[in-house]
């Protein structure tokens, strides 16, 4: 089992000069960044189901199953949010025609996630992932009720994951709206990931191979901005992965490390908190830990 975050891989973005310390001030680039900003106030996880000739088909069951992995997750951050103090109620939708839950039908290029996402060279993979996406958020926008507002000249008609996204905000009345895409891999050798925390262009989404809540708990925490706290194939350099390593030793049941065990045995790490928006700065030795010492978060 792979979990891997090819465009979710968070990066800096120098914003100002440098402390007595010589540490350059930074801004976490996947901190209050795109749809999915902070995780406070009023979220909606919006759910697809997707069905393929080459992924296990969606059942009634499979389906419900998954529903309740996806509520036990949002429960528990909404237990760690109150416990730290974060006022947060996430809502769950999802993706149902008037005769309920019905699964969209599309393939992977590739047949399978993975082998779209690798495909030669890499990021015509990426980009048929987008085209996947789009073509699924256009069918699942067909589902919604028409845009009947008067103030807007230019109907939003959904064709796309933007639109899909913004007719859910408008319909939902909040600005943070997580997409997550669905495909039943429960028994499979696969991969979820998320795409575009980063990104000011592109709306950020995950897809999702496993029904697992603490799969499902991770993928969703990246979407408003949390970093992996594990090696992942894409740390290459020797200090990042000895850093990676460093991490799991100091948080031992992080969400960001540890997505095979269950759910209650994990909890939200000093870290992970800061780059979701529940703390407004970070301990040094945290931050030294995971981004080295010559960057310094920002105190927001």
């Amino acid at each position: 089992m792979m979990f891997l975050k090819l465009l979710g891989i968070s990066f800096l973005i120098l914003i100002s000069g440098c402390n007595s310390a010589k540490q350059k001030q930074v801004k976490l680039s996947s901190r209050e960044n795109n749809v999915c900003k902070t995780l406070t106030g009023r979220v909606v996880v919006y759910a697809i189901f997707v069905d393929s000739r080459y992924t296990k088909p969606w059942t009634e069951f499979d389906i419900n199953s998954t529903l309740d992995s996806i509520q036990i997750g949002m429960d528990w951050i909404t237990q760690q949010a109150k416990a730290n103090g974060v006022q947060l109620s996430i809502e769950v939708d999802y993706h149902k025609s008037t005769s309920g839950v019905v699964p969209i039908n599309n393939d992977f290029s590739k047949k399978t996630l993975s082998a779209t996402l690798f495909k030669k060279p890499l990021f015509s993979g990426i980009r048929d992932i987008y085209r996947w996406a789009d073509k699924i958020a256009l069918e699942a926008g067909k589902s919604l009720p028409r845009d009947s507002s008067m103030v807007i000249k230019t109907p939003n008609r959904a064709n796309d994951r933007e639109r899909l996204v913004a007719r859910l905000r408008d319909i939902h009345k909040t600005d943070n709206v997580a997409l997550m895409y669905f495909v039943n891999n429960y028994f499979s050798d696969e991969l979820s990931v998320t795409f575009d925390i980063n990104s000011s262009e592109n709306i950020e989404f995950s897809i999702v191979s496993f029904k697992r809540p603490a799969v499902i708990t991770h993928e969703f925490l990246h979407l408003f901005g949390a970093w992996d706290l594990y090696v992942t194939p894409f740390d290459h350099k020797r200090k990042a992965k000895k850093r990676k390593m460093q991490a799991m030793e100091l948080f031992p049941n992080e969400i960001m490390a540890f997505t095979h065990r269950s759910l209650d045995s994990l909890e939200i790490s000093q870290f992970t908190k800061y780059a979701i928006g529940w703390e407004n700065e970070i301990d040094k030795k945290y931050s030294d830990l995971i981004i080295g010492k010559k960057l310094k978060p920002i105190k927001y």
